[in-house]
């Protein structure tokens, strides 16, 4: 019963999060990794004190995500609490900053094209 509540207050906190939806007009760098796969970084984001981020990638043409990933600004703690692809052309990553101060989120796609 304990870990249902957890799940409840958890997907309450989400839903009153900052939500982003990153497209490829948002892309600040590309590398290219070989074989058809693409890195992504997008601009900053910022994250609110004690609060959660939702970042929901989107592939862009002919491109499949494979991964994604993010740092975060300041040396204290804070950590991702959902990270899956939703599609094959769309990933959500969810980011929890426990802290009492808004921090910067540099978030990253890994692609492939198909």
């Amino acid at each position: 019963m304990v870990a249902k509540k957890t799940l409840l207050r958890k997907k309450a906190a989400v839903l009153k999060g900052k939500k982003v939806l990153l497209r490829s007009k948002q892309v600040r760098v590309t590398q290219n990794l070989g074989g058809g796969f693409r890195r992504t970084q997008f601009a900053p984001v910022t994250i609110g004190a004690n609060s959660f981020l939702t970042l929901t990638f989107n592939a862009g043409s002919g491109r499949a995500v494979i991964n994604a990933g993010w740092t975060i600004s300041g040396f204290n703690s804070a950590w991702p609490t959902d990270s899956f692809p939703s599609s094959d052309t769309q990933w959500i990553l969810i980011i929890e900053n426990p802290t009492g101060v808004a921090r910067t989120v540099i978030p990253f796609l890994i692609t492939k094209t198909r």
